[in-house]
C-alpha cells in the first residue's frame, strides 16, 4: 500500500529539523519540577531530599586558580593559590592583583 500524499505537506528539511530540535534552554527549577521528584518513595534519595552532613573536621581543600587542579603553592605577593609553576607564570602574568605602586 502507497500512502499519497497531499500538496499541502511538504517534507522536512535538515535545516527546519535542526531548527525544531533547538529549543529556548530551561531553568534548573524548571527541570527539577519536569522530573517530578515529589511523586518518588520517601526512601529513594534525591536533589528536594539531599541533606549536608556537619562540617568536616579536617582542613578545608584548596584550588589553583588557574586550572582548578588540588593546589600546593601560594602566590607571595598576592596569597592566592596554584598547583604548579607553569600556573604560578600565568598566574604572574594575568592575574597577579597585589602591584608594586
Amino acid at each position: 500500500m502507497q500512502k499519497k500524499h497531499s500538496k499541502t505537506m511538504k517534507r522536512k528539511t535538515r535545516q527546519a529539523k535542526a531548527l525544531e530540535a533547538r529549543k529556548a534552554p530551561r531553568s534548573f527549577i524548571e527541570l527539577l519540577h519536569e522530573a517530578n521528584l515529589e511523586s518518588l518513595p520517601p526512601n529513594v534519595p534525591s536533589y528536594l531530599k539531599a541533606a549536608v552532613g556537619p562540617p568536616s573536621s579536617t582542613s578545608r581543600r584548596h584550588y589553583c586558580t588557574v586550572c582548578g587542579s588540588a593546589a600546593k603553592y601560594t602566590c607571595v605577593r598576592c596569597g592566592i593559590r596554584f598547583c604548579s609553576c607553569r600556573c604560578q607564570t600565568i598566574h604572574n602574568d594575568t592575574r597577579c592583583l597585589k602591584f608594586v605602586a
